[in-house]
This record gives C-alpha cells, sequence and structure tokens, in this order.
C-alpha cells in the first residue's frame, strides 16, 4: 500500500514539474522579446549618442584646423584620377572645396593634361569672384561671343588679368609656366619682391622676370637655383598648387 502511495505521490510531482515546466517555457518568449526590445532599444539610444559624439569632434578637429591656419578641405577624394597620395591632392582638394574646380563631366579632373588659358581665366575668375559689366565686349579678336569661356575671358580682360598678345586672348592655348607667374602676380597683387631670385635657363632680361622673381620669393615656386623653364606648359595639377598656395600660405614650402 506505501509503495502505491509512494508512486501516486512520485506521478503528482511529475505532473507539477512538468506543468510548472510548461508554464515556465510558455512565459520565457515573452520575457526574452521585451528583453530583446529593451537591448534594442538601448543600442539604438547608444549609436545616436556616439553618432552625436562623432560630429561633434569631427567639428572640433576642423574648428582646431581653422584656428591653427589650416584650411578647410576633404580628406576623402573628390575625383577617382587624383589619390591621396598624388603631390597636389590637397590643393586639388583645397581648390574644389572651394568651387574653383569641378572637373570634367566623366568626373575625373585629369590632372596631368596641360591647363588651357580659358580654363585657367575660369578658375581665377570663380576664385576672385570676377565679373565684368553685362553690356563689356571682348577686345580680344580671337573669342566669339558663344564661347564657353566668354564671361570669364571678358572679365580677367576687363579687370586687367589677361591682356593676351597682339589682340589676341588664345583661349585654347596651354598656359606657359612664365605667363601663370604673371596671371597669379596680377590676380592677386602680390607684393615686388625682397630680393632678386636666380634661374639657370633666365635672367633679369628675360620677359615676365619680374613676375616670376615675385613667386618666387613667395614661396610659389619652388625653383629657384634650377630651371624655371619658362615657355612649357602648365598642367592642371601644377596651376592648382602654384595657385593654391597664392591663395593660402598653408600650402607654401
Amino acid at each position: 500500500m506505501k509503495s502505491k502511495n509512494a508512486g501516486f505521490l512520485l506521478s503528482v510531482m511529475l505532473f507539477i514539474v512538468i506543468v510548472a515546466g510548461c508554464s515556465q517555457a510558455s512565459a520565457d518568449p515573452s520575457e526574452e522579446a521585451a528583453s530583446a526590445e529593451w537591448t534594442e532599444e538601448k543600442l539604438g539610444e547608444t549609436e545616436e549618442d556616439l553618432d552625436a559624439v562623432s560630429e561633434r569632434v569631427d567639428d572640433l578637429a576642423q574648428d582646431i584646423r581653422v584656428l591653427s591656419g589650416v584650411p578647410e578641405f576633404s580628406e576623402e577624394p573628390v575625383f577617382p584620377d587624383v589619390n591621396d597620395d598624388y603631390f597636389a591632392f590637397e590643393e586639388i582638394q583645397f581648390l574644389s572645396g572651394q568651387r574653383i574646380i569641378s572637373g570634367f563631366p566623366d568626373g575625373h579632373f585629369r590632372p596631368g593634361e596641360t591647363i588651357t588659358r580659358s580654363q585657367t581665366a575660369k578658375m581665377l575668375r570663380a576664385a576672385l569672384d570676377l565679373d565684368a559689366p553685362e553690356d563689356y565686349q571682348i577686345k580680344a579678336t580671337d573669342v566669339s561671343d558663344n564661347h564657353h569661356a566668354y564671361r570669364s575671358l571678358a572679365a580677367l580682360e576687363y579687370h586687367g588679368i589677361m591682356t593676351g598678345n597682339d589682340g589676341r586672348l588664345m583661349p585654347s592655348a596651354g598656359l606657359k609656366r612664365s605667363q601663370m607667374a604673371a596671371l597669379l602676380v596680377r590676380a592677386y597683387e602680390l607684393p615686388e619682391a625682397d630680393k632678386q631670385h636666380t634661374f639657370t635657363d633666365i635672367d633679369e632680361d628675360y620677359p615676365n622676370f619680374e613676375e616670376i622673381n615675385i613667386i618666387a620669393d613667395q614661396g610659389i615656386t619652388t625653383e629657384t637655383g634650377k630651371a624655371f623653364r619658362p615657355n612649357e606648359t602648365t598642367t592642371r595639377a601644377q596651376f592648382s598648387l602654384f595657385m593654391s598656395r597664392a591663395i593660402h600660405d598653408y600650402f607654401r614650402p
């Protein structure tokens, strides 16, 4: 009799355990769901806080750059053909951020291509916010009214920055290095040189020597004591470098 009672009690206890287990199992999913929802909510709040902190850090870093005299430019390459190890990377990034350059329709900058005089005019007009009166007519004989850079060429001619030669502005011609020197001196009204610099391929009698000497004195060119190569044309990257140095001391060596 005792064994039957013991068996009965054991059966009852086992039933209770099973029921309790089932009850507990049925409660777990809701508790786990609530716990997961709470965790996701907290994670979301944490991510928002981290994003806010990251933005603040970026703002502070930019403020530090400005206070220390570092110009603003993106560290992420703007153009697919100008990597961050390119010699004029920072200068091209800077001019892009200033909306002075925008590249070609395919998104590339083509830094190694020769820069034309009309492209130079566009960059200088954008950088200096120049314009000519609406009724101003270009005096140069080789620029038609429908030229793609007419307003830029007109602005530079009107302000005496690009004067051309023999009545021609030669907008499609490549910009020579000696012409680059003259343009930057006029455009940015660079002061006279404190001393005379020497070059192995030109002397003081060379046309535009004064302007070349000025950009050497300002640290815009580093060819002092070497060949300046005044008749070589300037690439788009080289002009970006020279122009950035004329604008901001940060880029000067």
